[in-house]
This record gives C-alpha cells, sequence and structure tokens, in this order.
C-alpha cells in the first residue's frame, strides 16, 4: 500500500505540472520525449465484465421508459455504481461542468444549494477546495491559499464525520481521497515532500476503501491510470529504481476508459492524456486531446494554456497565439499566459515582443521563486539572438542569483569562453 501511494503522488505531482514544464532541448525547441510506446499497437479498451454489464441499458425499461429518462444515461450508471439517487449524482455533474466551464461562482453557489437538498455531504467544501486550486493552477501560485486550506479543513473535518454514520461510503472514500490527494499535490508544489507523502498514503487508503463498496466505479480507473503511466516513466528514466516493467500502454487504456466511460472525471481524464502524449512525442494527438476539451470548455484557461503550448511545440505560433489571446479577453489578469507569450515570440523569432512579454511576466510580485529564476533565463536567450551580451550577462546572473539556475550558470560560461576566444565583446 505505503509503495503504491508514494508513486500515485510522484504521478499525480508530475501530471500536474507537465502544463508548465520546459522542453528538455533548449536548443532545438522539442517537447520531452521518453522512449515511446507509439509504434506499438495499444490493447483495445476493454472493460471488466462487471463494468461492461452496468453499461448496458437496464433490463426492466422500455426503450421508450429508457428515452425518456430524464438524466443522461451517465447518471445513473454513477447512480448505480454509488448507490446513489440519480438526482443527486446528476447535481454533481452540473457543479462539475460549471467548474470545467470556469463558472466558478456559480459552482459554488450550485454546490451549496445542493447540500441543501443533501445535508451532511460536505459536498459544498469539497467543491470549493476544488475551485480555490483551479483558480491557482490557471496562475500555478499560491496566491488563493488561505481561502483553500480553510475549505480543506471544513472539507475533512465533514467527510470524517460523513463516514461515521453513511450509506454512501463507495462515494465519500472517493471525496475524501480527491480531497487529500489534491493537498498532496499542493504540498509537493511547496517542496514538502514528507508531509505530500503522508497525505498520498490517505488518499490511497481511501481509494482502496471507495474500491471495496463501489467496485465498478470507473471513475477510480483515473488513479490506476495515472500510476501505471508515470510510474514506468519514471523507472525507466533511472537506473538506480526497481525495474517495473512497461505498463505505459496499460495506463493510457484506463485513462481512455474513464475518458469514454467516466461518470464525473471525463474532462480531467482527457487533459490527463494531452500530457501523456506530451511525454510520448506524439503532440499532434496532445492537440487533439486539447482541442476536445476545448470544444466542450472554451474558456477553459488550464486546458487553454496546455492547448496554447502545444502549439508552440508544434510551430504553429499564429495558433497559439491566438489562443493566449482568448485567454486575456477571459481574464485579463491572468499571469502565465504572459510567460507562453514571450516563449511563443522567442521560438518565432520576434524578439522585441518575446522580451515585452517577459518583462510584463516578471512585472508581477507574486510569481514564484522557480517561475521568476528562469524567465530571467529566457531574457538572457533572447538578449544572446539579438547580440545584447551585457544584456544576457546581467539576465543569467539574476537568475543565478535566485535559486542557483542551472541553465543560466552555463549560459554565462558558455558566454565568458566566448569572450575569452574573442568571438564576442562584452
Amino acid at each position: 500500500m505505503k509503495g503504491r501511494a508514494w508513486w500515485v503522488s510522484l504521478c499525480i505531482w508530475a501530471w500536474g505540472t507537465l502544463a508548465w514544464a520546459e522542453p528538455q532541448n533548449e536548443d532545438q525547441g522539442e517537447a520531452p520525449v521518453s522512449e515511446s510506446v507509439m509504434g506499438k499497437e495499444l490493447p483495445p479498451l476493454v472493460l471488466s465484465p462487471e463494468a461492461l454489464e452496468s453499461y448496458e441499458a437496464p433490463k426492466d425499461l422500455s426503450y421508450a421508459e429508457y428515452k425518456d429518462r430524464p438524466y443522461p444515461n451517465s447518471t445513473y450508471l454513477g447512480a448505480e455504481m454509488l448507490k446513489m439517487d440519480p438526482a443527486f449524482v446528476h447535481g454533481i455533474q452540473q457543479g462539475l461542468e460549471k467548474i470545467y466551464l470556469r463558472d466558478y461562482k456559480g459552482a459554488r453557489q450550485h454546490f451549496r444549494e445542493l447540500e441543501e437538498t443533501y445535508p451532511d455531504t460536505a459536498i459544498a467544501a469539497v467543491a470549493d477546495t476544488l475551485v480555490w486550486q483551479a483558480m491557482m493552477l490557471e496562475n500555478f501560485d499560491f496566491s488563493l491559499e488561505d481561502r483553500y486550506w480553510n475549505a480543506t479543513k471544513r472539507a475533512s473535518e465533514q467527510l470524517e464525520l460523513a463516514l461515521e454514520d453513511s450509506k454512501n461510503q463507495g462515494w465519500e472514500h472517493f471525496l475524501s481521497a480527491g480531497v487529500k490527494g489534491i493537498e498532496s499535490i499542493h504540498t509537493v508544489r511547496q517542496g514538502k515532500y514528507i508531509g505530500a507523502l503522508q497525505l498520498a498514503f490517505s488518499a490511497m487508503g481511501h481509494i482502496e476503501s471507495s474500491r471495496e463498496f463501489a467496485p465498478t466505479f470507473i471513475d477510480l480507473k483515473f488513479a490506476d491510470g495515472m500510476y501505471h503511466y508515470w510510474r514506468t516513466v519514471v523507472t525507466m528514466s533511472s537506473s538506480l529504481l526497481p525495474d517495473f516493467g512497461d505498463h505505459r500502454p496499460q495506463g493510457i487504456a484506463e485513462m481512455k476508459e474513464v475518458e469514454l466511460k467516466g461518470v464525473f472525471l471525463r474532462a480531467p481524464a482527457t487533459l490527463s492524456l494531452a500530457f501523456v502524449w506530451h511525454e510520448e512525442g506524439n503532440l499532434r494527438e496532445a492537440l487533439s486531446s486539447c482541442l476536445k476539451n476545448r470544444k466542450a470548455y472554451p474558456d477553459n484557461i488550464i486546458n487553454n494554456l496546455v492547448t496554447g503550448s502545444t502549439y508552440t511545440f508544434l510551430k504553429k505560433y499564429d495558433s497559439a497565439l491566438g489562443v493566449y489571446d482568448e485567454i486575456l479577453e477571459d481574464d485579463p489578469s491572468n499571469r502565465r499566459v504572459h510567460y507562453w507569450r514571450g516563449l511563443t515570440y522567442q521560438r518565432s523569432r520576434q524578439y522585441d515582443q518575446s522580451l515585452a512579454s517577459y518583462t510584463t511576466y516578471l512585472g508581477f510580485e507574486t510569481l514564484e521563486e522557480t517561475h521568476r529564476a528562469h524567465t530571467h533565463y529566457r531574457l538572457g536567450q533572447v538578449s544572446v539572438r539579438q547580440k545584447d551580451y551585457p544584456a544576457a550577462v546581467s539576465s543569467y546572473q539574476s537568475a543565478a542569483k535566485i535559486n542557483g539556475h542551472k541553465q543560466a550558470k552555463r549560459g554565462l560560461d558558455r558566454l565568458k569562453e566566448q569572450k575569452k576566444r574573442g568571438l564576442i565583446s562584452y
């Protein structure tokens, strides 16, 4: 249990940070690529017999009755898997749709009203944790941390009480796993790895408990898929880690199953697959996943940031800039988009615009240390391209001073060597 919990925590953290990851090849601008599963035939999507049976239309309904039911089929399937009221399941689905659509105010109000109808379910507090975390992920910062921790505390306390006397333990353990999992990711982002590991243990305990009470609940395979895929990637990248085998096709198939048949997590599964295709070096497939979510949730900033960066890596610079323009229309205060605009201009050799975007980004006071250092490094790269070597040296030195930025130090060493050889002067 503990070993699996650690790997799931690590893999979810990797998944959660990929949208802001940098390409590994600084000169060529290639997306990070591991040994690809492309070229291998992925196994067909096969549902377990129990899950497959649950997807069939109820045999006690006529076609007319089946067609005229007030909720979509996924609602009834979820209600059956979790042994819950279909109206409650549908209410949760509606609220999550509001979050995916970036109607955060509407989502919070919806879940508060839902909890009035279904009291003592903790659903409003859990929804608040999702909303505050989503808003922070749009900038990859900690600007709403006080609100987030307050909501997390309320959600955890209410779920503990609910689990003491409940007929919906499959669902409540699933919610508890989500709260603890998000808290683990947040804690990892703060560099508190031991605390994150403990939270991951707790999350995986709830996952297994949820599976005991709701063995056919398909959304649980989301965690399974990330575990199988990302543990493979991590172990294959280091000779110091024990061999795990190649479970990437299995992980992809599990995530696809949730994307296709999930009750609540179809959109997150699609986004997670975009990160998987980035890792596989299949940027066109990554773009396909992004565009699938973009069609359903055109104003979702998190998905749009991934879409824009994917366009950039595909050298579709005008398309990337168009997406970034949309982000600023939806939220003129978004900060992270200015970094990605800078990188897109840099890749398209529009260096003046790149400098302007990076400078705008550095003007925000709430940037994390890592982001501030890396943007100074990017400024140094652009200055080198413009042969403004004093500016490049200054930017590289700023990056190195902030957090010992290794790439910036290498940039300084290259400039010093070129100066020594008489190739440049500054």
